[in-house]
């Protein structure tokens, strides 16, 4: 499966039929859909071994070289 994930630095960059397919969905499928990318991404991320835990004491951390 080859996904392609784009970030957009403004609604006025979205390619017009991304920006109704998005508009049209509720605030809850929303949230469904960033919670599903970002399992997808931490997935990802944990699967090199080398990786750092992105997570220190229950919170997200930015600086993860530093929760060790």
């Amino acid at each position: 499966m080859n996904l392609l994930i784009k970030k957009y630095k403004s609604w006025h960059d979205v390619p017009p039929n991304d920006l109704e397919f998005w508009l049209e969905k509720t605030p809850e499928q929303r949230l469904q859909a960033a919670k599903k990318l970002i399992e997808r991404a931490e997935k990802f991320y944990y699967s090199n071994p080398k990786n750092k835990p992105l997570y220190h004491e229950g919170r997200i951390s930015k600086f993860h070289r530093l929760a060790q």
